[in-house]
């Protein structure tokens, strides 16, 4: 079976891989070949055939300090992900356009814990080739989703709040289903853009992947995590800042003796539940950038570095190491416990004694969530 050899955050000829050492505790950032890795200590390496299994650890090992972390953060990350979609598709009271993106990118998110995860421990503990190449598709896979998601989410909030009389014209089924495709498409694409250099067995060759994939990285950070964070925080000074001119003409135009104080009341409310609703979306952008800027420095520093990249082995084991993988589980505990109508529809999920009163709280909050939306539009 012909090897998997790509330009990547993954072993080529000329560009090292980080991983951990589990046995002595420490980040290394060694080169890995076409072939098995060449040791003294393990002269039988040459003669396994496999061409896919690097380092002198015991293939296949488990490491229970290290590794029972990742391993149950992806249980909860599928169990938490699941539960978004689980929610989505039971009660179409939920079924708005925000909340559709918000389930595609709970998909998006239920990758890490099925196979990135997984994926990224297999190859921590065997060194294969082939599984690091698809631990690193799929982190990439989901980077870029994920930035792409949180930006339209944005958009979305964006266009509802400075354009609530026109947004159901902008933001249609059509629409949505348009801009959920060309995410999953992008995210696609650019993860897999990576197989198109392959990397032969000559220095020339492996010269020109480094190449390819200096050029690559430079273009994914710049297009995937620079302008999208520019472009959000654009778009979430605007919102604020509309929310803010709302709220004060609220109080101008309105004194509490004034017979239309309950209006009042009710656009406060609308204005206050649009404001922590951004904020959520807002936290999740911040929560975006912090877990994942680790992982595009150090992909840069994996191909430009002259010397080796040695902080203490704590500091890449949480900061590239777990970061990502917290993300994905983040993400959904922000819009289960914090946005409104998901957080009210959970104990329908859950509960199993007490039903009827479950159901009649959930229905009494989204006939208020439904009048709040409503007042989007016509407010």
């Amino acid at each position: 079976m012909a090897e998997l050899q790509i330009g990547i955050l993954l072993p080529t000829a000329k560009q090292p891989c980080f991983r951990f050492e589990k046995k002595t505790g420490t980040i290394t950032n060694e080169k890995m070949t076409e072939g098995p890795r060449s040791n003294n200590n393990t002269p039988n390496d040459s003669e396994s055939g496999s061409g896919e299994n690097y380092g002198d650890e015991e293939i296949g090992a488990f490491d229970a300090e290290f590794d029972t972390f990742p391993i149950v953060l992806a249980i909860f990350i599928i169990a938490v992900n699941l539960t978004v979609i689980i929610l989505f598709i039971r009660h179409r009271t939920l079924r708005s356009v925000t909340n559709s993106f918000l389930v595609s990118l709970a998909a998006s998110d239920l990758l890490a814990g099925l196979c990135g995860i997984p994926a990224t421990l297999y190859c921590s503990a065997t060194h294969s080739f082939t599984t690091c190449a698809i631990s690193n598709l799929t982190w990439r896979f989901i980077s870029v989703s994920t930035v792409v998601h949180i930006l339209l989410v944005s958009v979305d909030r964006y266009i509802a709040i400075t354009h609530a009389m026109r947004y159901h014209n902008i933001v249609t089924r059509r629409a949505f289903f348009a801009l959920i495709s060309l995410a999953w498409f992008m995210a696609a694409f650019v993860s897999l853009i990576q197989l198109s250099w392959r990397v032969g067995r000559s220095e020339e060759a492996a010269e020109t992947a480094e190449k390819f994939q200096k050029t690559y990285d430079l273009a994914t950070f710049v297009l995937f995590f620079v302008i999208p964070l520019l472009v959000m925080a654009y778009i979430y000074i605007r919102i604020f800042s509309t929310v803010r001119y709302h709220e004060k003409r609220i109080w101008r135009f309105h004194s509490p003796s004034d017979q239309h104080f309950s209006a009042k009341g009710k656009e406060e409310s609308h204005n206050y539940a649009q404001r922590k609703t951004v904020t959520i979306f807002l936290a999740m952008l911040v929560i975006f950038t912090v877990c994942w800027l680790p992982y595009f420095i150090l992909s840069f520093q994996e191909l430009n570095a002259q010397q080796t990249f040695d902080p203490p082995a704590w500091v890449l084991y949480v900061f590239y190491y777990y970061s990502r993988f917290v993300t994905s589980f983040l993400n959904p505990l922000m819009y289960i416990f914090r946005k409104r109508d998901f957080k009210e529809l959970l104990p329908r999920l859950i509960c199993k004694d007490g039903k009827a009163r479950c159901e009649s709280r959930a229905n009494k909050t989204l006939t208020t969530i439904y009048s709040n939306e409503q007042c989007t539009t016509n407010c």
